[in-house]
């Protein structure tokens, strides 16, 4: 019997403690716009952005992407590429055709 008068007393107690809050919380009438203001994130004028965009500095130049050598190698990022001719000069890639009905030099 004493046990069920300390449960019920402690019922009572939070049940009682609890009202007070939730009765106030009741008065308030929370509306879409209430929560969309807390949430928003005040948006500066158009004008202005624009403004400050160009009054700041632009971003740094890039590189070249890439980089002649002075052996003639091209350096693209860190690859280095060589370029050689297979074919010196007065070989036979580089002397023009013989002419139509002629013969060859040997």
């Amino acid at each position: 019997m004493v046990k069920g008068l300390i449960v019920l007393a402690v019922l009572a107690t939070t049940t009682l403690g609890t009202t007070p809050a939730s009765a106030d919380e009741a008065k308030v009438v929370v509306r879409a716009s209430m929560l969309l203001s807390i949430t928003s994130v005040p948006v500066e004028a158009r004008e202005v952005a624009f403004d400050r965009s160009l009054k700041e500095a632009g971003p740094a130049p890039r590189p070249p992407l890439a980089e002649m050598l002075p052996d003639g190698s091209l350096k693209v990022d860190r690859a280095v590429i060589t370029v050689r001719n297979p074919c010196p000069p007065g070989a036979m890639n580089h002397e023009p055709p013989p002419l139509p009905g002629r013969r060859a030099r040997n």
